[in-house]
C-alpha cells in the first residue's frame, strides 16, 4: 500500500492505514461499476465480473 503524507521508509501506524483504505473505498463506491458489483452480489450472492 502507498499513497499519504508520508517520507519514504518511515513507519506508519495502522490507524493511518485504515484512513487511507477507508478513502479509497469511498472513492470506489463512486464508480458506476463498483455499484453494479455490490447491487449483484447484495441480490445473488455471487460475483458480478464487469
Amino acid at each position: 500500500m502507498s499513497g499519504g503524507e508520508v517520507r519514504a521508509g518511515s513507519e506508519v501506524d495502522e490507524d493511518t492505514i485504515l484512513k487511507l483504505e477507508r478513502e479509497a473505498f469511498v472513492d470506489f463506491c463512486k464508480e458506476e461499476k463498483t455499484m453494479a458489483r455490490i447491487d449483484h452480489m447484495l441480490k445473488t450472492g455471487k460475483p458480478l465480473r464487469n
